[in-house]
C-alpha cells in the first residue's frame, strides 16, 4: 500500500490537532493547512492521496479550494472529504455537485472519519 498522505485543511487549530492525531494513529502521514490559500499551495506542491477539507475558512474558504482542486489536472482526481460545521443544505448540495467523495458534518466522531478516509482510499468497502 505504501505511505498514504492526507492534507487536513481547517482554520481551527484544535480541530487540526485532533484530526492530525487521529489520522496519524490510523497510520497516515498528515500535512496541514490553516486557510484556503495555503491549502491550494500544498495541494499543488505535494503528492497527496486525500484531502480533508473544511468549508468555512478565511482566505477564500473551502469553496474556493474545492473549485481550484476540481479544475486542476494535477488535483482533480484527488479524493476530497468535506468536514464542515455548516448545517446549510445548500453547502452539502454544492459540495456533492462539485464532486466530493464524502460529506461529513462537525461534530464527527473519530471512527466515522477514519472509516470515511479508508473507504475514500479504497482500503475498505
Amino acid at each position: 500500500m505504501g505511505e498514504r498522505r492526507v492534507l487536513v485543511v481547517d482554520d481551527d487549530e484544535d480541530m487540526i490537532l485532533f484530526l492530525t492525531g487521529l489520522l496519524r494513529k490510523a497510520g497516515y502521514t498528515v500535512l496541514t493547512a490553516y486557510d484556503a490559500a495555503e491549502a491550494v499551495i500544498q495541494a499543488q506542491r505535494e503528492r497527496l492521496d486525500l484531502i480533508v477539507l473544511d468549508i468555512l475558512m478565511p482566505e477564500g474558504g473551502g469553496f474556493a479550494v474545492l473549485d481550484r482542486l476540481m479544475t486542476s489536472a494535477q488535483t482533480r482526481t484527488t479524493p476530497v472529504i468535506v468536514l464542515t460545521g455548516s448545517d446549510e443544505p445548500a453547502v452539502e448540495a454544492w459540495a456533492r455537485a462539485a464532486g466530493v467523495t464524502r460529506f461529513l458534518r462537525k461534530p464527527c466522531d473519530g471512527a466515522t472519519l477514519v472509516d470515511a478516509v479508508r473507504v475514500a482510499l479504497g482500503e475498505s468497502g
